[in-house]
């Protein structure tokens, strides 16, 4: 069975690392107690879920066996935990609602399109990739991501954003969705289980940012202090 597991991994190098190197921040954020600030906390919350689906998700694909319904699920969820972040961040209530409210409405469109996606629910074997909730997740996100920054800008209250965590966790999420969100309706007709289509190098582009992604949390933690981090 491990010899299944290693010729996938070896035929998929890429994906693969982007599944293992989540365990970068997770343990960095152990080690460093990132986990006391709510945010970050949320942010370990995201990372330790985002590995168990991960795995589980390169198990059924070894296996081919169809995994893109645990894509499908994971979109609201991620975003209820990524998202969440922000609410803790934002000191207006306006801002606060919006998150809530986001949240709230991509649970709802996720499950819709979800729906719209799949004729036949019940035949998880033709389950298709969602066609529209993951850019929405992503417009979603830079918007908060965005707005935070200015937020931080205005205020004039972080001396450093070079070594502020929320900072290199914020980059590294916005250079993630920055990369998908144009690339995730192609997704939806790429790929299907049974005939996926030949993307070339463009199917590595998720993972590769993922990589990144992973790194700059990894930045942003091990830079994270309880006695002198901002709020």
């Amino acid at each position: 069975m491990l010899d299944i597991y290693s010729a996938y991994i070896i035929r998929n190098p890429i994906s693969s690392i982007a599944v293992f190197i989540t365990v970068l921040p997770l343990t960095l954020t152990i080690i460093r107690k990132a986990f006391h600030d709510k945010s970050l906390r949320l942010l370990f919350c995201y990372l330790v879920i985002k590995l168990v689906i991960d795995v589980v998700m390169l198990y059924f694909a070894s296996n081919r066996t169809n995994n893109l319904i645990l894509y499908n699920l994971s979109i609201p969820l991620f975003y209820a935990l990524l998202g969440g972040m922000f609410y803790f961040k934002f000191a207006g209530i306006a801002q606060r609602r919006f998150v809530l409210a986001s949240i709230i409405g991509v649970f709802i469109f996720s499950a819709w399109d979800l729906v719209n996606s799949n004729e036949n629910l019940s035949d998880l074997s033709e389950h298709r990739l969602v066609l529209y909730a993951k850019t929405v997740e992503g417009v979603l996100m830079i918007s908060l991501i965005l707005l935070y920054f200015y937020e931080i800008i205005k205020a004039l209250q972080i001396p450093n954003l070079l070594t502020f965590p929320f900072f290199w966790v914020c980059s590294g999420l916005l250079l993630y969705y920055s990369s998908l969100i144009f690339l995730a309706p192609v997704l939806h007709y790429a790929y299907t289980w049974n005939n996926q289509m030949d993307l070339g190098i463009t199917e590595s582009i998720p993972s590769i940012f993922e990589i990144l992604c992973a790194l700059l949390f990894s930045i942003g933690i091990y830079h994270y202090s309880p006695k002198d981090y901002a709020k």
